[in-house]
């Protein structure tokens, strides 16, 4: 009998560190009114400037090439997804620290996306931002592989393209 209590409770142990943990997007985030897209990246709720964590997604002008060398706008396309994701319902952010210009960086969801960097990266509308600790690896090599969003074609990494369009002082 006594064996069996242990097998038991071995078996509780072993389920409960097999058990996948809920992944940090889940956690939660005050709900936000009147958001805004800038970017691909970024949103405004109010006066908080909030960048999407683990993510980089293309400037509002930058341009990409599709797999037939065209021209097309990726950074527009990318603030449109991510526009069309945030109009999916409620918006709310787990804020994960502040970047250098002192915008937030936070894991958001919206209706039922429970991690728009996430699907943005998926997706292929933004790349994982390997400087940052929350990032999204998989997403990106799954992304790339199936040649969705800026991986059909030929595209400048962000911060490499915002290096190169750096505004004179």
């Amino acid at each position: 009998m006594s064996a069996l209590i242990l097998l038991g409770v071995v078996c509780v142990i072993a389920t409960t560190i097999a058990k996948p943990r809920a992944p940090t997007s889940q956690a939660p985030g005050a709900a936000l009114a009147s958001i805004r897209v800038v970017d691909g990246d970024s949103l405004r709720a109010g006066e908080q400037n909030i960048r999407l964590i683990g993510i980089d997604a293309p400037e509002r002008a930058q341009t990409c090439r599709d797999a037939r060398k065209r021209e097309w706008s990726c950074g527009a396309a990318a603030a449109e997804r991510l526009g069309a994701l945030v109009a999916r319902g409620t918006v709310t952010c787990a804020p994960r620290g502040r970047d250098r210009y002192g915008r937030t960086l936070a894991v958001c969801a919206a209706g039922d996306v429970a991690d728009l960097g996430q699907v943005m990266v998926r997706e292929g509308f933004a790349v994982n931002y390997a400087d940052d600790t929350h990032g999204y690896v998989a997403e990106e090599s799954e992304a790339r592989a199936a040649g969705r969003g800026l991986w059909q074609g030929a595209f400048e990494r962000p911060q490499d393209w915002r290096r190169r369009h750096a505004r004179a002082n």
